[in-house]
């Protein structure tokens, strides 16, 4: 027998086009809507068909598929009831409709194949996130860059219970299971970690992140398409998601990223099968180095390696631009405009600066009266606003950070700014960047693991609609006083 239930919504507006365009019934009622489904000759696959006039039908196949067109194909894995919903769009609204679908048998044909095989390899397979490779975690703003933002550092997320979880997929008699076996702890978003539970006491000591108590369990999974969806269970980082674009997918990688509906971004993942984790490495003391280890005279001869953030085609370091006022001259030129957290910066890989003996930076900076500043109105957050005038966003922001922090280096960062090159557009003008009084006054107990130094220009938290444009030459690591600095440089601002 079928079951019918249905709701009229408010007509679909169709462009400028006139009712007359379109041969669709205006009063539409489920008794009106006809739809058959056929057997293709394969256990328990149909082809589904709307046969209403006028209409555009779009299917909920009862098994996590869904799908438009009037004459789709549906496959079922395993016996058992399904309820299919058609829902027909007509000129008068929308009708849904829907009938159950019992089957007596399985086709496990229908869970073989790409990617069932790569995901339970001969039966069953254990997978974990690669947390002591490259960018095992991180997120961006799509799928086809869905790291962009921030990807991890290697091991960046240790004893947050993360990489010790174990996800088991496998073929039952209930069709494709989740198996997620924690060791008691998982790692959780700030924003949706009291969906497992209360966060009293679970905060990580290091951001804003919590590790909760979970006990992990069983789920059963559907594929349709690119996404596998879980009836519960989740893959590693916990934001409130159960369904995961399925990215890449081979016998030894898993590439997943799922939607973070708060943040509106993705979150991405990297597993592996638990015999291809990436050892952890070898934990080696930090190397303290002198500040004048920050010296690059773009001419070439600099070991030091600097990379935008993030890679984009609106954030570019060029470190051999001609100089805008002699082309005899090579220097730097930092580009930006539409990437909210623009910067460029050179980590020093196992080493840390040594601010008790040298703690300055002077470098020679030129900022373009070209520039255009005007915002495009994207931003990091509500929380972000965006500065009134052109000399408010004019500042320049050095920071060093402790980079085995990996996403969260910025929360025990040492940084100074300014905002006077407002006064000095198309010259070059003398800055020293004197951080002794950040470093006697720090309280952070990391501030002797600084490595990586950031150089960021037009603010933090938004973009600029085109193209901003900075240069630079002669940075400089410097040990001296600020009074030998100035007796011998000419014109030298020192900012503290």
């Amino acid at each position: 027998m079928k079951k019918f239930i249905y709701l009229i919504v408010l007509a679909f507006t169709f462009g400028a086009c006139s009712p007359d365009d379109y041969d669709m019934p205006q009063n539409l009622t489920a008794e009106d809507v006809r739809w058959e489904y056929v057997n293709t000759g394969v256990v328990n696959e149909f082809t589904l068909i709307n046969n209403t006039p006028g209409t555009t039908a779009v299917w909920d196949m009862g098994n996590g598929v869904k799908a438009n067109g009037n004459e789709v194909v549906a496959q079922y894995s395993l016996a058992g009831t399904y309820t299919v919903a058609l829902t027909v769009v007509s000129q008068g609204g929308t009708v849904t409709v829907t009938e159950d679908i019992t089957l007596a048998e399985d086709n496990p044909a229908f869970l073989s194949g790409y990617p069932y095989d790569e995901l339970i390899g001969d039966g069953s397979k254990t997978w974990a996130v690669d947390g002591y490779s490259e960018k095992a975690f991180g997120l961006g703003p799509t799928l086809a860059n869905p790291l962009q933002w921030h990807g991890d550092a290697i091991g960046a997320r240790k004893g947050k219970g993360l990489y010790d979880d174990r996800f088991t997929f496998a073929l039952t008699e209930n069709g494709l299971t989740l198996q997620q076996v924690t060791n008691g702890e998982v790692y959780a978003n700030s924003g949706w970690a009291a969906n497992l539970g209360s966060t009293d006491g679970h905060k990580e000591a290091d951001g804003n992140d919590f590790i909760m108590p979970y006990p992990g369990g069983t789920s059963t999974c559907v594929v349709a398409g690119s996404v596998l969806s879980t009836d519960g269970g989740f893959l590693g980082y916990y934001a409130g998601a159960t369904d995961y674009e399925l990215i890449k997918v081979t016998d030894d990688l898993l590439e997943v990223a799922f939607w973070d509906t708060k943040g509106n971004f993705y979150w991405y993942t990297k597993l592996v099968p638990v015999d291809k984790l990436a050892e952890e490495p070898e934990a080696k003391p930090l190397q303290i180095v002198s500040i004048a280890t920050l010296t690059d005279a773009f001419d070439g001869t600099s070991g030091l390696t600097w990379l935008s953030d993030p890679v984009g085609s609106s954030t570019k370091i060029v470190t051999d631009a001609k100089d805008p006022k002699s082309s005899k001259n090579t220097v730097a030129k930092f580009t930006r405009s539409g990437d909210v957290y623009a910067n460029f910066s050179t980590n020093l890989s196992g080493k840390a600066i040594d601010f008790a003996n040298g703690s300055k930076i002077m470098m020679k900076v030129y900022v373009p009266s070209s520039n255009d500043y005007s915002t495009s109105g994207v931003t990091a957050g509500d929380w972000i606003t965006i500065p009134g005038t052109d000399a408010e966003k004019m500042t320049l922001e050095l920071k060093f950070q402790n980079d085995a922090l990996g996403g969260n280096a910025w929360q025990t960062q040492m940084t100074l700014k300014t905002d006077v090159l407002k006064d000095y557009e198309d010259q070059w003008v003398t800055l020293v960047f004197d951080f002794s009084e950040k470093y006697a006054a720090s309280a952070n107990a990391d501030k002797d693991q600084l490595g990586k130094f950031v150089i960021q220009y037009g603010g933090e938290g938004w973009a600029y609609s085109n193209n901003i444009e900075i240069y630079f030459d002669d940075i400089m690591g410097i040990e001296n006083s600020i009074a030998t600095i100035k007796s011998a440089n000419a014109n030298v601002i020192v900012i503290k």
